[in-house]
């Protein structure tokens, strides 16, 4: 199974993941913008929250090992800041703050790193020991690129190959194409429930439970 990296990454992407033995990281891929490769979802006293891992020279075309991460501004303690506010309430935060905290302390130089670094630790706390290797060159693609920016009709490309989902696990996919068992958030009762979010999502408000629920 062929997965893109991604930052705190969502609920598809471990169900894919407990799905299977064996995950492949795409590692020589060029970044793209707007997806989960650099960005997550949380849920927020205001809803639905953006958080982007800010890159130096974002525009360039760059191998994703080779992204820089730019700390001009202190983003790491604002996402901290937001994902704290969002779920502190939540029943199994206390539970996993001191592990997840650390990520929003420590400085990495490349996204790729960043995120592995993350994927491991997500996976610790989860107890998934899928296996957990990197591509060793790129691998092709039936997707033509300007179907990135048309996601219907890139969805129905997609799901010709079942074992590739490195552009399907996309912010510019609707998950309402895809089904999501319910569980309760924190702000369920303010915005009813919302899929798909971060990984954090579930983990802080399903705690062991989540496992399972995946």
């Amino acid at each position: 199974m062929l997965l893109s990296t991604a930052y705190f990454p969502p609920v598809e992407y471990f169900q894919k993941i407990v799905s299977s033995e064996k995950i492949f990281i795409e590692k020589h891929e060029h970044f793209i913008k707007q997806t989960y490769r650099n960005r997550c979802h949380i849920l927020g006293a205001n809803g639905v929250l953006a958080l982007s891992v800010p890159l130096v020279n974002p525009h360039q075309k760059t191998p994703i090992s080779e992204k820089r991460i730019t700390y001009t501004e202190k983003w790491q303690h604002q996402h901290w800041r937001s994902i704290e506010s969002s779920y502190r309430n939540s029943p199994y935060f206390i539970y996993y703050e001191d592990e997840l905290k650390v990520f929003f302390e420590k400085k990495y130089e490349f996204l790729f790193e960043y995120n592995t670094e993350i994927l491991k630790t997500l996976l610790k706390l989860l107890k998934v020991k899928s296996e957990i290797c990197f591509t060793e060159n790129y691998k092709e693609t039936n997707i033509h690129p300007e179907l990135v920016s048309r996601p219907h009709e890139m969805l129905k490309q997609v799901q010709h190959d079942e074992q590739d989902f490195r552009n399907s696990i996309s912010p510019k996919v609707s998950n309402e194409e895809k089904s999501f068992k319910p569980y309760i958030q924190v702000f369920s009762d303010k915005y009813g429930f919302k899929p798909n979010l971060s990984i954090l999502d579930l983990l802080f408000n399903k705690g062991p439970g989540a496992k399972g629920f995946l």
